[in-house]
């Protein structure tokens, strides 16, 4: 056995010397690990510094958070709405409205349309019947094999705006209904045959015998609405084999092929037709961004139609009668201070600005009345300035134990001394105590509305005072705390600004535009003359199209009015350019939007001619012009109507207007103002900032400090080790140097003895 040594984790100390040599090596080496309980130390200071940081950081972001609530507009636009019977109408504002009182009468509710067929055996079993009809402007096919349950299911799969559903009732009967998905008059359901079939009133039994008119007007009818005059019929309506036959209007033929005939072409054959009295034209109606077209027909009095083929029921002009009726289409009717209204949906939001209105209950004998009453919020307006104001003094509260000096204890807080932490205090001071650069009136500082700083360090509010000034003046209330663009001149539109831009003084920013922004558009070099004897593909390119080609095929028959149509319609081209006749009666076709990114190319696959676009095969270019200026004399960006200051300016950074000038030159000066809470708000974010703020780099210093400290732990720990691996190979040989003389010591003892 070696002595000295170590077996199996087992150590035997001094067996040979009899010194303790484990002790000498364990207080050899925590002298040589003192000064890892330095580092010891030291981190868990710099641990308890980096979480009182972080508390630090999370209660300036909640101040920023407080500060952006105050930083626009419309949290000083705030308005409360009563009303006073919320069992007829219920009511929400936006920053938008403005205070007003309003009597509410209601007469209807607006009600979704809904039908249910006669009664049927099964669900399930074929109906044996074949052919199609028309819902809603779309074409569903019956096979011999369907149910009133496929049925049911092609309708719903169709997007139709309907929902068929199946009820069962007594003694074993099936119904089918269907339900407008939307209420008011303009979403009825239109059910009408395809050709001279009748699965609407014998197999599924929801239509009767019975016809009038679908759509009246004064001494005529219309068609139910299209996405395209320009467009064959039998494509708008999705028909696998459009219909054709013959209608009468006062008696008089009318030869109509869906195959090939656009609302255009239809108006063209009636007022051609020599009808007495009767006219026949298309006109549009724009929904929500939507165009649509109807054809027209009038006459001295409402004109007699017939057909033999539901050609005139599918276009909406007639339809036929419903076997039962279960709920009518119907609009909601209301009055305002007296005013009568009608709309197709119970939400109302385009009759008072910025408030919708929610009808709830109605009556057509005796209206439902309610008083809606408007006011400014000053309430919820003042939680928010009360919130901004804790937001600080809670910032305030936490440095005063942890960035404090007791002179008596002579102790510091853990944040005492932190050059970032007292840096941030002292500019959100400034930001809250300065007065707001470039505001104008009789406001200027957060002190004359009553928050002022204590000699404690934190804000106190004087509520009445604070409360007067918002009912007096709130708009100049809310410039002490929010960013704000102000122009002189109305062909200028103040449009945004970023966290560079600077506020300017009280004149302003001069503008002056040395170039107008322009649409670009082209004319095609010959004016078309006579309908296109077929179709003509135009392919569009160039900026405004992600320079990528997009194609439109123009339909055999078009003449130049049915082309602008069918461009304006197109799902694609409508968003992007607008057609319509040049002073020359030509073509023309022009970007939606101004400036160089609506740049486009057109050609055409034929040669100019009158009976065609006369776009011709020779590419032609559309360019738009930016526009172009200085603002405060720095320069400035232009894209379309927009100009905004460069990257890089002393003063105008990201500062954005809108020139909707038609002639260059000066144009007055607009002014920026950075409230308080936009101030607070900005100056944070910058703080933040992951490359170049202050707080990111405070919190990676001390996390460097920290992961120095492992470092050297580590290192320290490393030194340690080898040194005590010396030490325990130094006493064991010490030991096995001493076992060895004491052996030998032995030997000579014995020899001496027995000599």
């Amino acid at each position: 056995m070696s002595i000295g040594g170590s077996i199996s984790g087992i150590t035997f100390s001094g067996l040979a010397s009899g010194i303790d040599t484990e002790s000498i090596i364990q207080r050899l080496i925590q002298l040589q690990q003192r000064p890892l309980q330095r580092l010891s130390t030291r981190q868990t200071e710099l641990r308890a510094r980096m979480t009182a940081f972080d508390q630090f950081k999370g209660l300036v972001n909640n101040f920023q958070t407080a500060a952006s609530g105050l930083s626009s507009s419309n949290a000083f636009n705030l308005v409360k709405v009563i009303s006073s019977d919320t069992n007829v109408a219920t009511v929400t504002a936006s920053p938008e409205s403005i205070p007003g009182t309003y009597e509410l009468t209601v007469s209807k509710l607006a009600q979704a349309h809904k039908l249910i067929s006669g009664s049927h055996s099964s669900s399930t079993a074929e109906l044996g019947a074949t052919g199609k009809f028309i819902l809603n402007g779309k074409e569903i096919q019956v096979a011999a094999g369907d149910s009133l349950s496929s049925i049911a299911t092609k309708i719903n799969n169709a997007n139709t705006g309907v929902t068929a559903s199946l009820l069962n009732g007594d003694n074993g009967e099936v119904f089918l209904t269907l339900t407008a998905r939307n209420t008011g008059e303009k979403n009825r359901i239109h059910l009408s045959e395809v050709g001279s079939g009748t699965l609407l009133q014998s197999t599924l039994k929801l239509t009767d015998g019975s016809t009038s008119i679908r759509n009246p007007i004064t001494n005529g009818a219309r068609t139910d609405r299209f996405t395209d005059a320009g467009t064959a019929i039998g494509s708008l309506l999705g028909m696998s084999a459009p219909s054709s036959g013959t209608i009468q209007i006062n008696g008089t033929d009318i030869e109509i092929d869906f195959a090939s005939d656009t609302l255009t072409s239809i108006a063209t054959k009636i007022s051609n037709a020599g009808i007495t009295g009767v006219s026949a034209s298309v006109v549009s109606e724009t929904e929500n961004g939507t165009t649509y077209y109807r054809l027209n027909i009038t006459g001295a009095s409402t004109p007699n139609f017939t057909d033999n083929n539901s050609l005139l029921s599918n276009l909406g002009i007639v339809q036929k009668g419903y076997q039962n009726q279960l709920v009518a289409a119907q609009d909601a009717e209301f009055s305002l201070d007296g005013l009568s209204f009608k709309r197709s949906s119970n939400q109302i939001t385009d009759v008072i600005n910025g408030v919708t209105i929610n009808l709830l209950s109605a009556d057509a004998t005796t209206p439902k009345r309610s008083t809606l009453t408007f006011s400014r919020d000053t309430d919820s307006i003042k939680r928010g300035i009360n919130g901004f104001v804790d937001a600080f003094n809670s910032v305030v509260d936490f440095l005063k134990q942890t960035a404090s000096f007791d002179k008596d204890t002579l102790r510091t807080g853990l944040l005492f001394g932190d050059s970032t932490v007292e840096g941030i205090r002292d500019a959100l001071i400034r930001q809250i105590t300065d007065q707001v650069q470039g505001v104008t009136g009789d406001l200027r500082s957060l002190a004359q509305i009553g928050i002022t700083l204590g000699e404690d360090g934190k804000l106190k509010v004087d509520d009445a005072l604070l409360t007067s000034k918002l009912s007096s003046d709130p708009s100049a209330v809310g410039r002490l705390f929010f960013a704000e663009g102000s122009v002189s001149d109305p062909n200028i539109q103040f449009v945004s600004s970023t966290n560079k831009t600077r506020a300017s003084n009280a004149d302003g920013y001069a503008i002056q535009i040395t170039q107008l922004a322009t649409k670009a558009s082209m004319s095609a070099g010959m004016r078309q003359t006579d309908p296109s004897a077929g179709p003509e593909t135009l392919t569009f390119n160039g900026a405004l199209f992600g320079n990528q080609e997009y194609r439109i095929t123009l339909n055999t028959g078009n003449d130049v009015e049915a082309t602008i149509a069918q461009i304006n319609n197109d799902p694609r081209l409508k968003n992007l350019v607008t057609a319509s006749l040049d002073d020359s009666g030509h073509l023309k076709i022009e970007a939606k939007n101004f400036g160089s990114a609506a740049n486009f190319t057109v050609i055409s696959d034929l040669e100019p001619d009158f009976n065609n676009s006369g776009i011709g095969k020779s590419i032609l270019e559309a360019n738009g012009l930016d526009v172009e200026g200085t603002i405060n004399g720095e320069a400035a960006t232009g894209r379309g109507q927009f100009l905004r200051g460069n990257n890089g300016n002393s003063n105008t950074e990201g500062l954005e207007i809108r020139v909707l000038a038609t002639t260059t030159g000066a144009f007055g000066t607009v002014k920026f103002t950075r409230g308080v809470g936009e101030s607070a708000r900005n100056y944070i974010q910058n703080a933040n900032d992951v490359i170049n703020g202050a707080i990111p780099t405070a919190s990676k210093t001390l996390q460097a400090q920290i992961d120095a400290i492992n470092d050297e732990a580590k290192r320290i720990q490393e030194e340690v080790a080898r040194k005590e691996q010396s030490l325990r190979e130094q006493f064991a040989r010490l030991e096995r140097t001493l076992s060895e003389m004491q052996s030998q010591s032995s030997r000579l003892s014995a020899m001496m003895r027995s000599a």
